[in-house]
């Protein structure tokens, strides 16, 4: 099972994947864009946190 954030709690198995295949083609100064463009009060985690 996945850790699911906030951003991606309702996406399924296919959407992460293809999102994550996304980000590992970004450029360092893509992926610094990418990641600031959240909202950084939604960058929780959801449901259980396993192991952590």
């Amino acid at each position: 099972m996945a850790l699911k954030s906030f951003n991606t709690k309702e996406m399924t198995k296919i959407e992460l994947k293809a999102l994550q295949e996304t980000v590992e083609e970004m450029s360092a100064e893509m992926l610094k864009k990418f990641r600031e463009s959240f909202d950084v009060d939604e960058m929780g985690f959801a449901g259980r946190m396993e192991g952590i």
